[in-house]
């Protein structure tokens, strides 16, 4: 149920900076969501699909890039990406580093979720 809200603001969000720039259309919609959010990027583009008819941003396109997860180790410093081996819908994940096991990180991409641009005529 988030993803309505969530995909609401973002519309909100594009709806309100097309009106700021007097633009009559939303062409495009660039979007980054964080593998960690759990957000499916089809699942939003059907949900903006439904939400914006009647509105300037009706029949744009959204290109939404999935941002994988990058950790810092407060332990032994590593910093890079890690591998997610299963997501459960109502359970957040335990993510440790993987070069000493350690949990005590830092999250440092993978929760985003952020319009990066629009293209508007």
């Amino acid at each position: 149920m988030h993803k309505i809200s969530i995909a609401g603001a973002i519309i909100d969000s594009v709806l309100d900076c097309a009106k700021k720039n007097d633009a009559n259309k939303v062409e495009e919609v660039f979007i980054e969501i964080g593998e960690l959010t759990a957000l499916n990027p089809d699942q939003l583009t059907f949900i903006f699909e439904t939400i914006t008819k009647g509105t300037a941003a009706e029949g744009a396109k959204y290109d939404i890039k999935i941002v994988k997860p990058r950790i810092h180790c407060k332990k032994c410093s590593y910093s890079g990406n890690i591998e997610l081996f299963e997501i459960h819908h109502f359970f957040l994940p335990v993510i440790k580093c993987p070069e000493c096991g350690d949990a005590d990180i830092d999250i440092i991409a993978g929760r985003e979720c952020c319009v990066k641009k629009i293209r508007i005529s």
